[in-house]
């Protein structure tokens, strides 16, 4: 068991070593944000939800999928002075490697409530379906987790959610994921940038007769996208 964690170890920081090799240019953006492009303007605060469309690109390391796929998305982002609700459908193009084809579907919803000083704490359920020429995978997640950064001179939303394996029997993913939006999505603003980092262990996929915890890996994803909210 000490041999098997050690590997897990090594392997997780491989796959971020990996990935941080991918984004240099994102600290540039963010050490720009603290030069007032990102200024703080008032607080978004309304029951209604607003519809935003997002587009990018996904990145993947060490989960069987192609190196970088398109990613494409619409939700609702409800911001008031307690609570934070939103809502998103998105999809990927990226293909599995063992198959050459392939597309994903995703659904998640998450509430937090906001405890004071920027923070706030908060749960949801995300789905996720995999559909390839060959065979398909479902599974829904609940995840947890929260937090939120305004300064006086300019914003971001830092969050950090926790994915656990739901219903996913198969391969049983899961790991913390890392979100950071430029500005944040309580300010008033139109345009902005997300970036999602998630860290994922898993186990070889179960079939009858061999369940398949014995084989564990640690994968790397990561989305870039730009978003419009109206």
């Amino acid at each position: 068991m000490t041999n098997e964690f050690t590997d897990l170890v090594k392997s997780c920081l491989r796959q971020a070593t990996r990935i941080a090799a991918v984004v240099p240019w994102f600290l540039l953006v963010n050490s720009l944000s603290a030069q007032n492009l990102f200024p703080v303007s008032s607080n978004v605060q309304s029951f209604w939800p607003h519809p935003y469309a997002s587009g990018g690109m996904a990145l993947n390391r060490g989960n069987g999928y192609s190196p970088a796929g398109a990613n494409a998305g619409a939700g609702l982002d409800g911001e008031t002075s307690h609570v934070i609700a939103t809502a998103e459908f998105s999809a990927d193009d990226t293909h599995k490697e063992d198959s050459g084809t392939g597309h994903d579907l995703y659904f998640q919803t998450r509430a937090f409530y906001r405890t004071g000083q920027n923070w706030y704490v908060g749960a949801g359920a995300q789905w996720n379906n995999l559909i390839t020429a060959p065979y398909s995978k479902e599974s829904w997640r609940p995840a947890f987790g929260g937090r939120d950064l305004l300064h006086t001179d300019f914003s971001m939303r830092a969050q950090v959610m926790y994915i656990t394996p739901g219903s996913d029997h198969l391969n049983a993913v899961q790991g913390p994921e890392i979100a950071v939006w430029l500005p944040s999505p309580a300010t008033q603003r139109h345009f902005f940038y997300r970036q999602t980092l998630g860290i994922y262990e898993f186990h070889q996929t179960s079939v009858p007769g061999n369940p398949g915890t014995n084989v564990r890996s640690v994968a790397g994803v990561m989305n870039c996208t730009a978003m419009y909210r109206f």
